[in-house]
């Protein structure tokens, strides 16, 4: 079975489920070529089972440009990951006899842009329309695919309740035979949080940061992300001694950082927008071997039971206790916790068990 994946992605970008799934354990199961793309580029390059196009192909041009480089008909499925006009232009080129063509649809941007203008309350009628508009669309396109690959199958439930195509989740994991798990170091002193991701208004962690501000004891809660200090004032975020801000690091440092930490935050807001998702970040909190306080999430009760996880309301009170609640366990249960989550993950969300599936989905009849 030969596969060509269409990503969303830049030449050079380590996205994990697109590296694992689709760059490592596939290639043993069919042949696979990826194409990304390259601001920088003029013209199309392929090379190692890699497809390179210039950056305006990820709206037009694209079957032009793939064209020039392969016969699309060789190929017994294209996969299409998040690009509605790279849909558009792959449902257009294929003929009546292949290849059969598949959507792996793992975020909802036109949703965000809707959702963020009713949080920010600009531009909210245009973006109403808009969104009403492109999720007509989006859905006529996705209804004429012969696979849809949502993120989790609540994603499919809450945008896409009427679909009929054969349908396969494609959630997020971890690699286990990709990057080396590190060794939990000997810890001692303040109970140790970590937090590795995006801080904006949406994901609300001004209430995240408020609940743990207001949470009594000793403790230190270290943020890995972008967000400088001017963004945090902007944000209005609680100034707090036991809070250490740090710039986003590379995943094999993350995970060897995280092994030194205590507890994950795995904490999402109950909104439409992310009820649907699947957080990376919480799957590698687990492979490095720490737990993680969770908020209600169906990808989370998916995998996480009352023992690998600590659950709690996503509100200030709620948050505080739980941190309460994790200072007044202590390490050794923490600990014994974070083992069971790993073997969870490992049981679920390992990406070489999920390549398998996704394999035998496409190669299934219809």
């Amino acid at each position: 079975m030969r596969i060509l994946l269409v990503t969303d992605l830049y030449r050079g970008s380590d996205h994990s489920a697109v590296e694992a799934i689709f760059g490592r354990h596939l290639t043993g199961l069919a042949q696979v070529e990826r194409v990304y793309f390259d601001r920088e580029a003029t013209r199309a390059l392929r090379e190692d089972g890699t497809i390179t196009l210039p950056h305006a192909c990820r709206r037009r041009g694209l079957a032009d440009a793939l064209g020039g480089l392969v016969d699309l008909g060789d190929y017994d499925w294209i996969v299409v990951r998040n690009l509605f006009p790279a849909l558009a232009a792959m449902l257009r080129a294929r003929s009546a006899h292949g290849p059969r063509i598949a959507f792996w649809d793992s975020f909802l941007h036109a949703y965000r842009r809707y959702h963020e203008s009713r949080v920010t309350g600009r531009a909210r009628l245009r973006k109403a329309l808009e969104y009403r508009w492109r999720a007509r669309a989006e859905a006529r396109l996705i209804a004429r695919c012969d696979a849809y690959l949502p993120i989790t199958d609540t994603h499919r439930r809450l945008f896409h309740p009427a679909l009929v195509v054969p349908s396969l989740p494609l959630p997020l994991g971890f690699d286990f035979a990709g990057l080396g798990l590190p060794a939990r170091p000997p810890r001692s002193g303040p109970i140790r949080f970590v937090y590795a991701g995006t801080i904006d208004r949406l994901r609300r962690m001004d209430t995240v940061l408020a609940g743990f501000a207001a949470a009594r004891g000793d403790y230190e809660l270290h943020l890995y992300t972008p967000l400088d200090e001017a963004g945090r004032k902007r944000l209005g975020l609680p100034n707090d001694p036991r809070f250490v801000y740090h710039p986003p690091v590379p995943r094999d440092e993350l995970l060897r950082r995280l092994a030194e930490a205590d507890m994950g935050l795995g904490l999402i807001p109950p909104l439409r927008l992310y009820l649907g998702s699947s957080p990376t970040k919480t799957f590698e909190y687990y492979a490095a071997g720490i737990p993680a306080l969770l908020s209600e999430l169906p990808d989370y009760r998916a995998v996480f039971d009352e023992e690998t996880a600590l659950y709690c309301p996503f509100d200030e009170a709620c948050i505080a206790a739980g941190v309460e609640r994790v200072l007044t366990l202590g390490r050794d249960p923490l600990d014994a916790m974070g083992e069971r989550g790993r073997e969870a993950v490992r049981a679920q969300r390992d990406y070489a068990r999920m390549a398998q599936d996704l394999v035998a989905f496409l190669r299934a009849p219809g």
